[in-house]
C-alpha cells in the first residue's frame, strides 16, 4: 500500500472539516454505458477507474429493503422486465442507465403496509444473506455474500487508503419504491401520519444494519443517504412537510452517526436548499450532487453556509459534453472554492456516455491544474 493511496482517506476527511488538501479531491459516478464506452476509447480494462484516474472514495451498498423476491419476469429484445426487492416492478434496458419505467408497488393500500411492514426488521440469524455488498443494491441479482464474505470485501476494499463511504436511499426515497411515487406524494398530504411510521421503519432498519455492520468490524468513514428530495425548480413538497415527517427520521440517522463518529453525506438531485439548514440541524456535513441546472452555485452556497457544509460536485455534465471552452470557464470558476478544502472535484450528477473518456481526462486535468494555480 503506497502512501499516495493511504492519503487518500486523510485527504477526504481533511477536507470536509475545512482544512486545505494537499491536492484536489476528487471522485466520480458513471453510467454503465459511459465505463463501457470508456473502455472502447483507451479506459484499461484490467485496472480500476478510481486506480486509473486517483480517486479518493471508494463505496459499499447497504441493502435496506424490505427483501421482497428479486427475480427476472421476461425479457424482450435490449428490455427486461423484473421485480425488486425494494418492492416494485421495473422495465428497462438491459445493462444501461436508460429510463426506468416502474410499477406493481407493493404497498398501494394501507392493509398490505400491515401485513408486510415486518420485512423491515432485521434478522439476528447470521446464516442470512448479508445486507452490505461492493455492488450496487440497484439491479442487484446476484446473491448477496455471507456476513464472513462481506467483512472480506470491506477489508479488501479498506485496504486501499480510500475514503469509504456506506450508501443506500434516505427515508422518502426509499418508502416511494415499494409505496409508488405518485402515490406516495399524495400520501405525505393526505396520511401524514402513515407515512411517518414508514419512515421510522425504514430509518430503524438502516441504523440496525449500520450497527450490525460495525459490529462485525465493517466501519465506514461516511455513510451516503441518497434522498431526491427535489425538482429543478424545489421540493417535491413543502419543507413544512419534509419537517413534519421526514426530518425526525434524518435526525435520528444523524445522531446514531455522530455517536459513532461516523460523517454524514447526502444525495440529492434538484434543488432542495429551502431545507439545507435543517439538514446541517440534523447532522449532514456534505452534500451531493448540487445540481448546477438547478441553479445552485458552490460559490453562493459557501458564502450563505460557511463551513457548515462541504460541497461534493457542483460541475456540470452538460457542460462536460459541451464546448470545451465552456467546460473550462465551469472548472475554473468552481474550482477555485477547493484551496480551503470543503469541496470534492464531481459532476453534478453522473456522467453520461456523451461525455467521452478523453473529454473527462482532460476536465480532470485541468480541473487539478487550477487547484494548483490558485493554491500557489
Amino acid at each position: 500500500m503506497g502512501k499516495s493511496e493511504l492519503s487518500s482517506r486523510r485527504r477526504i476527511k481533511d477536507v470536509i472539516n475545512f482544512r486545505p488538501p494537499d491536492r484536489l479531491p476528487c471522485n466520480e459516478s458513471l453510467w454503465p454505458d459511459t465505463l463501457e464506452l470508456w473502455h472502447s476509447q483507451g479506459l484499461p480494462q484490467n485496472i480500476d477507474p478510481a486506480e486509473y484516474f486517483g480517486w479518493d472514495i471508494y463505496s459499499m451498498s447497504l441493502d435496506c429493503s424490505p427483501r421482497f423476491e428479486q427475480k427476472i419476469l421476461s425479457k424482450n429484445g435490449p428490455w427486461y422486465t423484473y421485480q425488486d426487492r425494494w418492492g416494485y416492478n421495473a422495465t428497462k434496458k438491459i445493462g444501461k442507465a436508460s429510463s426506468v419505467h416502474f410499477f406493481n408497488h407493493k404497498t398501494d393500500t394501507r392493509a398490505k403496509w400491515e401485513s408486510h411492514k415486518h420485512r423491515w426488521n432485521l434478522s439476528n440469524d447470521s446464516d442470512e444473506p448479508a445486507r452490505i455488498d461492493s455492488a450496487s443494491y440497484f439491479e442487484h441479482f446476484d446473491p448477496y455474500p455471507t456476513w464472513p464474505e462481506a467483512l472480506e470485501k470491506y477489508k479488501r476494499i479498506y485496504s486501499s487508503g480510500r475514503y469509504m463511504l456506506f450508501s443506500t436511499y434516505g427515508p422518502w426515497e426509499a418508502n416511494w419504491r415499494h409505496c409508488g411515487y405518485e402515490e406516495l406524494l399524495m400520501q405525505t398530504a393526505l396520511e401524514p401520519v402513515w407515512v411517518t411510521e414508514m419512515a421510522e421503519y425504514h430509518t430503524e432498519l438502516v441504523i440496525n444494519v449500520l450497527r450490525y455492520c460495525i459490529n462485525l468490524g465493517m466501519k465506514p468513514n461516511g455513510f451516503f443517504m441518497v434522498e431526491d428530495l427535489a425538482e429543478t425548480k424545489g421540493m417535491l413538497f413543502s419543507p413544512e412537510s419534509w419537517r413534519s415527517i421526514f426530518k425526525p427520521s434524518v435526525k435520528k440517522i444523524g445522531k446514531f452517526l455522530a455517536e459513532n463518529k461516523i460523517d454524514f453525506w447526502m444525495h440529492c438531485c434538484g434543488n432542495a436548499e429551502a431545507v439545507f439548514p435543517d439538514l446541517i440541524e440534523a447532522g449532514v456535513k456534505v452534500m451531493n450532487p448540487l445540481q448546477a441546472t438547478a441553479g445552485l452555485d458552490v460559490h453562493d452556497l459557501r458564502r450563505k453556509y460557511g463551513t457548515k457544509l462541504a460541497f461534493y460536485g457542483n460541475i456540470s455534465a452538460v457542460k462536460m459534453s459541451g464546448p470545451e471552452n465552456e467546460l473550462e470557464d465551469e472548472i475554473r470558476s468552481k474550482v477555485t472554492i477547493a484551496k480551503n478544502g470543503g469541496y470534492i472535484f464531481h459532476s453534478d450528477h453522473s456522467l453520461p456516455p456523451a461525455v467521452d473518456f478523453q473529454r473527462y481526462e482532460w476536465a480532470l486535468k485541468t480541473a487539478r491544474k487550477c487547484f494548483l494555480d490558485t493554491r500557489y
